[in-house]
Parts: structure tokens; sequence; C-alpha cells
């Protein structure tokens, strides 16, 4: 008798927790689905076709956030991954790894302009990693991110680039390549940037608001949503060690170049589902040998033998 109640309470609070998901359509994404996406490695190919990612990020205190994000971009099989940072960075960043094209570039008085030149040559980018909140961050960031939404390139929003959004909201307004990678408290600001109350509706009135953008929610249970709905509650660890949102982001461009490569129809939502599958994963099997030991750098390290036994074993 004790244990139907306790069922029928679990049920209780979880149907309240979990009632805004009837309002989307729930995607009923497999691995098999991040399989198909994913490029044969043959003689063919040319360098960078499997991906040319762009990380806009680190400053002076963050060095390791635009690099966790860029080499897990690297690990997972992106053939080429710029770094633009700061020039306090840069020199760090350079001798984290010689894989990574650094740019040291974003106090220069002209960063706008040098970094147009490149976004066009790039498939993803990444904005917001150890990037920074100084008002001239803030400004450059804006003028970034409403070039990135005009020209159509997929753009991952994390970190201090949600900062920006939380200052001006109107740039998620009709910005279907956006892909925002807030956390708990990250979302709550964006709500209450808009006017959303904090409630089991949040994430409904969210994406009704912004019906174009692509939201991956972090937490114990990661929600990625549009329209459509899909929840990772499998893999992770309680170690919270800083820069695993880092990884998440990094894998998030990567899936979602591969994705529109492959003209997937829900190409940011599915490229959500992987990346968060992944990096639940990566996160479990770093921390079954590491316990609370473990850093992030532990995960960057397995990245090729995760990816290989999540995606190629399957």
């Amino acid at each position: 008798m004790l244990k139907a109640v306790q069922n029928f309470n679990h049920f209780g609070r979880n149907f309240t927790k979990y009632r805004s998901m009837s309002k989307h359509a729930v995607l009923d994404f497999h691995l098999s689905d991040v399989q198909s996406i994913i490029p044969q490695l043959t003689s063919k190919q040319h360098k960078g076709e499997a991906g040319r990612i762009g990380i806009i990020g680190g400053s002076r205190e963050y060095t390791g956030a635009p690099y966790f994000s860029a080499m897990t971009a690297l690990r997972l099989g992106a053939d080429l991954a710029h770094v633009f940072c700061s020039q306090d960075a840069g020199t760090a960043i350079k001798c984290y790894s010689p894989d990574l094209i650094v740019h040291p570039i974003l106090n220069d008085s002209d960063a706008f302009e040098q970094l147009e030149n490149w976004l066009q040559r790039l498939h993803v980018v990444v904005i917001g990693p150890g990037l920074g909140r100084d008002d001239t961050t803030v400004e450059l960031s804006y003028r970034i991110i409403q070039k990135l939404k005009s020209s159509g390139v997929t753009t991952i929003i994390d970190a201090d680039g949600l900062h920006v959004l939380t200052k001006f909201p109107d740039l998620m307004e009709n910005f279907s390549t956006a892909v925002v990678t807030p956390n708990e408290i990250e979302f709550q600001r964006l709500c209450s940037a808009v006017s959303i109350e904090i409630d089991e509706d949040a994430d409904f009135n969210f994406s009704q608001r912004f019906k174009n953008v692509t939201v991956v929610r972090k937490g114990a249970v990661d929600k990625i949503f549009n329209s459509e709905f899909k929840t990772v509650a499998i893999g992770g660890s309680n170690r919270r060690c800083g820069g695993q949102g880092d990884i998440l982001s990094g894998a998030i461009a990567v899936f979602s170049h591969w994705a529109e490569i492959s003209k997937n129809e829900h190409k940011t939502l599915l490229a959500g589902y992987g990346a968060c599958r992944f990096t639940k994963k990566l996160n479990e099997v770093a921390f079954v040998e590491n316990d609370r030991g473990m850093i992030t750098n532990d995960m960057v390290a397995k990245i090729p033998s995760v990816f290989k036994q999540l995606f190629e074993e399957v």
C-alpha cells in the first residue's frame, strides 16, 4: 500500500512538472537518427567539409571556455575550429593546442569588420564562452549576433552570449537559425527579460514567444524545444565542474552542421538532442573513472571513445 502511495505521489509531482510537454509535439528521436547524419570518412572529402566551426569568446579571465568548445568540435570530427578572442586570451589559448586557429582580434577597433570577413567562411558559430560582459564587449556582441541572424548562419548562443540576449531580447525574434543554451538560472533571466512567468508552462510560453528559436535548457533533465519537444535524462553525474556547458555548445555546433548537410528537417532539434545525449554520456564515463576529481579535461580526453561507443556501435 505504501509503495502504491509513493508511486502515486511521484506521478503527481511529475504530472505537474511535465504538464507543459503535452502542449508541444513530442519528437521521437533515437540514437539511430543522430547516427544517420554523421558523415562517413572517405578519401573523397576535402578539408572543411565536415565542419568549419567558429567560437567567439575568450577574455583575460576566461580562456578555458572557448578552448573546451572548440576542442570538442575538433574531437567530434569537425575539420577546422577558429577561436575569435581578446588579445589577453590569445596566447593562452594558442598554448593549449596548436590544432586551434586563434584570432586575438576582439579588442581591435575594427573587430567587427574582421569578423564579417570570416563569418561567411564558417558553417556554424558559437558565441559566448568566456566572452566577458563589459560594455564594449556587449556592444560588439550585439552587432555580431545581428549579423549572424541576417546571414542565416546557424548560431549557438551560450554563456555570456545569453547575457546579451537578456539585455536585447528582440534579437531572438524570427531567429530561425539560433540555438540558445541556458541553464536553469540563465533561462529564468531570459524569461524575466520578456515578462514570462517562471512556472510549469514557462517552456511552452517561451517557445510561443520566440517560435523559431531552438532552446536547449540544461539540467538534470535536458529539454530541447521550439514548437516541438524532446528531453534527455540518460547519463550525466553529480559532478558540476566548470566547462561542461562549453563542451555541449561545441557538440551542438558540429551536429548542427552535419544535420544541415544531411538536409534534416529538424536540424537544430536533432543537433540539440544528439549533443545532449553525447555530453551526458561523456560526463558519465569520465565521472566513473575520476569520481570527485573529475575535471572537464577528463571529458575532452574521452570524446573519441565515447563518440564511437554511442554512435558507431549502436
